[in-house]
């Protein structure tokens, strides 16, 4: 079974309780209760399908999210799936016996970090390990950022002033200034808003990386191929050389 104990806990609003065989790491300042209820996402979707018409649908790359509402906090669930070749044969299982090492675990300490530096990412709510023998599944729940859309959907439908390309390239260097690496910085991972403000988000197996700016260069590199792979694959994406420059304008500033 999963093992060893919690370091993340940091704030004393911050909790862990054992709940069946779920361990639920969440901050009381955000929701009351920990109830193993909100971390179900088909009764969280029927629950709000009036709210969120389009409450469950799919979001970056193999994960799929529930939108819900919980004491005036919009919030969103995602369940942990595994990529790669192992998909198709252990899904959502994961091997492991530290708690703190869990995904969930690893990615709700990540972003209360963030949020600690003031980098624009979702709050952390909640995240469960649901232990087995030798494997735990894993969700976490975080605060939704509204009125957003993502990267690739606004470059689908019309192009970016310059302001957001360089304002893109301005959060990146933010990140990459605390040291944070992105493990999947694509186009699916980075939200605008109309205002001009850009966030992060799905942090899972990122984390804080020290070391020489070579791995911050690798990083932007994989976002300019997620760029040109949209690009590739869609009939209309509005993506141009001239976009990465500003970008990297910004990021350069």
């Amino acid at each position: 079974m999963l093992a060893g104990r919690v370091k993340v806990v940091t704030d004393s609003r911050y909790k862990v309780v054992t709940i069946k065989n779920s361990i639920v790491l969440y901050d009381a300042g955000l929701i009351s209760e920990p109830l193993l209820s909100l971390f179900d996402g088909e009764q969280q979707g029927a629950k709000n399908a009036g709210e969120y018409p389009n409450h469950s649908r799919t979001g970056i790359g193999r994960a799929k999210v529930v939108y819900f509402s919980l004491e005036n906090r919009n919030l969103v669930l995602k369940h942990y799936y595994r990529g790669g070749l192992l998909a198709s044969v252990l899904k959502d299982t994961y091997f492991g016996l530290s708690i703190e090492n869990s995904r969930a675990f690893r990615e709700w300490k990540l972003l209360k970090i963030m949020k600690g530096f003031g980098l624009p990412v979702p709050d952390a709510v909640a995240a469960r390990i649901v232990k087995k023998t030798l494997t735990y599944h894993a969700d976490l729940i975080t605060e939704e950022i509204e009125n957003i859309n993502t990267l690739s959907d606004s470059l689908s439908t019309d192009n970016l002033e310059p302001s957001m390309w360089k304002n893109i390239g301005v959060c990146i260097k933010s990140f990459h200034n605390h040291d944070i690496y992105h493990a999947d910085l694509n186009a699916r991972n980075i939200l605008v808003r109309n205002d001009g403000s850009v966030y992060l988000i799905d942090f899972d197996n990122s984390y804080v990386r020290k070391g020489t700016g070579a791995w911050k260069m690798a990083n932007l590199a994989r976002l300019r191929r997620s760029l040109i792979k949209f690009k590739g694959n869609t009939g209309e994406f509005n993506f141009e050389e001239s976009d990465w420059e500003l970008l990297l304008e910004g990021y350069l500033v």
